[in-house]
């Protein structure tokens, strides 16, 4: 169709210039060349119509007739010009042209440049009135042109700011200086992003501003960052001030809520093994507090496995993510639509998770998440070194307590060896004393078999401590009904019940109480708790033993009316060396390892120890539970007496004493001597195997510790001769560990005594052994 116009146009204009008068200077066809060329809009189509005007051209010099007075040369030259002034008017209109086009194209990269930078251009008059349109600001703003124009333009800005604004732009319009200013702007999405404002007056000659040139440049994101990097320093140093870390964590769940503006945020306390996670404060403005417990498997499986292996979890609508959308109901329960969760591991296992939620969909954005992870990683590592610190300070605290309970031990074993000891010096000084009656004497050896005795308990006491804290002791335990380890237990308590005046209550239960128990141990247990209720009651006083079932336990109450505890003694009393009132029981002696072996062994029991008291001279209450005994154990028959029970008639024998302690192996050969037997000594191994092939003792009793040939080899040379068979081995030695009397047997011991031993129980085992080795010669009884 543009080209039927064009075509006609030309077409009219020849026809017009052929037909018209001759002495016409412009041709018609001329003019609506010229005129199209102008008008066109691209060089596709000025180009061919350049050229049909050429055409035209050649055929109006083909049939123009000149007039008599023109020349030639005259009609050549004109026609001539006609075709150059064609193509001078297409080159300058093309060149037009590409300049339009390369504006256009820069305004367009302007504009794009403008849209990707959110950079706002615009100018106002001298007044600071919009008088022109801007449309990077219409674009951003969504006003109008009628909306912006004049003070329009003020109210895209927040209610808030106009004021700062107004003042800002009068100063700036009565001193001509430049705007530099932040205001927040809204965008054509209802946000509010903040903006920085760049202004500058446009002076004339004479100084005064003609207009104004301006832009606004949105900043928000790095507005944002500013405030998340203030945040995250205001919280580390709060971290550094902190001193309770479950105080920093709350802090900083509140801080982190109010900066994202959440509905929830807190830190959780997460149990893998048991399913559950608690709350124990939670950061709620707009929402009901959900302190409490609740099972993991509320998030879902796909959310416990993210935090498991230490990945965030986002969550933007519970409604529609896949992973959550199958427990709506947990989440509603809980107010969270939308939420970020944190993990938090502890060598490799999620032990907490810091969730921040929202009441509606929310897309968070990366700030926001790098945001919660930084507090949820500054905020745990802190957390973490405070109770690192706590420990520390309290290990260190125990440190500082176990030295001192050391000394003070070590002060007190040195007093309370150091008083038997001098006590006894004094009792062997006045038996020495010439003409001593056979009562002082007497006296002298009732002394001296007591300390003695006081001696052996406490060493006993300190190698059973030491036992079970390595772990080497073992329990013998059987069935047994625990009324008659009461009884024992009792039985052996009650001198030093009576000495002291106190009347003794034992209330037991009619029937049997079964209870798998070691025997010797348990009555360890109990005749401590009696004698230390002894000690600890000023006489005379009252002391009740009570046995009762209580359920699946059976509980065992030990009460006094003696000194009582205090509170801090209440916390203490099981420890190793503490003791209670020295004041009072320094007298009565003690090395504070009684109570610590009573827990001990009743924990290797299978049971619980509680001590009670109203206050200093309450009296006290010590309860034991321990499990009573329900499966259905055949009865253990008792071992029937022997026929021949009766001790032999004491025969003088043959024994061989082998000791690197002259003292003590000289000391019991005379006891044996003084007995009608026939003994020998010798200092070490070697010596002892000389000896024997010389004496041929039917009794040898060996030390363990010995130089050149120690008692283990020395057993077992002697079990490997013929002749070494029918002998009686018996170990006496310090060492009385469960593997010092299994390697003991092992080599052939018939018996194991550990040393200090009463002269009672060697003699007992020595008739013991005499009747077992006449009833099998050559057998080699079990220890």
């Amino acid at each position: 169709m543009a080209w039927l116009v064009i075509g006609s146009l030309l077409v009219l204009g020849l026809l017009a210039d052929l037909l018209g008068p001759a002495d016409v200077s412009v041709p018609a066809y001329l003019l609506a060349i010229l005129f199209l060329i102008v008008a066109l809009p691209s060089a596709r189509l000025k180009i061919p119509v350049a050229a049909i005007g050429t055409v035209f051209t050649a055929i109006h010099y083909f049939s123009y007739s000149a007039a008599a007075d023109i020349s030639a040369w005259q009609v050549v030259l004109n026609h001539v010009s006609i075709v150059i002034l064609i193509w001078l008017v297409i080159a300058v209109c093309l060149r037009d042209k590409r300049s339009e086009n390369a504006l256009s194209e820069s305004e367009g990269r302007l504009r794009a440049i403008m849209e990707a930078s959110s950079v706002i251009l615009w100018t106002m008059n001298a007044q600071g009135q919009a008088v022109e349109d801007s449309w990077s600001w219409r674009v951003f703003t969504g006003q109008s042109f009628e909306e912006l124009k004049g003070l329009g333009w003020l109210n895209a800005y927040h209610p808030d700011d106009r004021k700062r604004i107004q003042i800002d732009w009068q100063r700036a319009l009565a001193g001509k200086t430049r705007l530099e200013a932040q205001y927040r702007l809204r965008r054509h999405d209802g946000q509010w992003r903040w903006t920085q404002v760049c202004a500058t007056p446009l002076l004339d000659s004479n100084g005064s501003a003609r207009a104004w040139v301006g832009m606004n440049t949105d900043i928000t994101e790095r507005k944002q960052a500013e405030a998340d990097a203030l945040f995250i320093l205001d919280l580390s140093e709060c971290a550094s001030l902190a001193t309770d870390p479950d105080e920093l964590m709350w802090a900083a769940a509140v801080a982190a809520g109010e900066h994202l503006q959440a509905a929830r945020c807190g830190f959780l306390d997460i149990d893998l093994e048991n399913d559950r996670f608690t709350v124990h404060r939670d950061y709620h403005p707009r929402a009901p507090s959900v302190v409490g417990a609740y099972p993991l498997s509320v998030f879902g499986p796909a959310i416990v496995s993210l935090g498991e292996s230490g990945r965030v979890s986002i969550v933007c609508d519970t409604t529609e993510d896949e992973r959550t959308a199958q427990f709506i109901d947990a989440y509603q329960q809980l107010g969270v639509r939308s939420f970020v969760a944190i993990p938090l591991l502890r060598e490799g296992r999620m032990v907490s998770t810091l969730l921040v939620a929202a009441q509606e969909a929310r897309s968070w954005s990366e700030g926001e998440v790098a945001l919660a992870k930084a507090v949820a990683e500054r905020t745990w590592l802190a957390v973490e070194k405070l109770r690192l610190d706590a420990a520390l300070r309290q290990s260190e605290e125990a440190l500082r307590e176990a030295d001192k309970r050391k000394d003070e031990f070590l002060a007190t074993l040195a007093h309370e060896l150091r008083n038997p000891l001098a006590l006894m010096r004094n009792v062997v000084n006045l038996i020495q004393i010439p003409g001593s009656s056979e009562g002082e004497l007497r006296w002298g050896r009732d002394i001296l078999d007591r300390q003695v005795n006081y001696l052996t308990r406490l060493t006993d006491d300190l190698f059973d401590v030491s036992r079970i804290t390595r772990q080497k002791l073992e329990l013998q335990k059987e069935r047994v009904d625990l009324r008659e380890i009461v009884n024992a237990a009792v039985e052996s308590s009650r001198p030093a019940i009576d000495e002291r005046e106190h009347e003794l209550v034992v209330t037991l239960p009619k029937q049997a109480i079964y209870v798998e128990a070691d025997r010797v141990r348990f009555a360890q247990v109990l005749m401590n708790l009696l004698t230390n209720a002894a000690k600890y009651t000023p006489k005379p006083g009252e002391i009740s033993l009570s046995v009762e079932p209580a359920g699946g336990l059976v509980v065992v109450r030990v009460k006094d009316t003696g000194v009582g505890l205090s509170a801090e003694s209440l916390a203490h009393v099981f420890d190793m060396f503490y003791q209670v009132d020295r004041s009072y029981s320094r007298s009565d002696g003690g090395l504070g390892l009684g109570l610590t072996l009573v827990r001990q062994l009743v924990e290797m029991h299978g049971g619980t120890i509680e001590a009670r008291s109203a206050g200093i001279n309450q009296g006290s209450e010590f309860i034991v539970r321990l499990p009573i005994l329900r499966e259905a154990y055949p009865p253990q028959p008792f071992a029937s007496p022997r026929e021949a029970a009766k001790p032999p008639a004491a025969t003088a024998r043959r024994i061989l004493v082998a000791d690197d302690f002259p003292e003590s192996a000289n000391a019991l050969a005379r006891l044996l001597r003084a007995d009608g037997n026939e003994v020998q000594v010798a200092q070490d191994g070697l010596e002892a195997l000389d000896t024997m092939a010389k004496f041929h003792p039917h009794v040898v009793v060996l030390d363990i510790a010995m130089p050149k040939l120690n008692g283990y080899d020395a057993a077992r040379i002697i079990r490997e001769q013929p002749w070494g068979k029918k002998i009686i081995l018996i170990a006496m030695t310090g060492w009385g560990h469960q593997q010092d009397l299994r390697r003991a047997k092992e080599v052939g011991f018939d018996a194991h005594l550990t040393k200090p031993v009463k002269y009672e129980a060697l003699l007992q085992a020595l008739d013991q052994l005499t009747m077992d080795k006449g009833a099998e010669i050559g057998r080699s009884p079990e220890l």
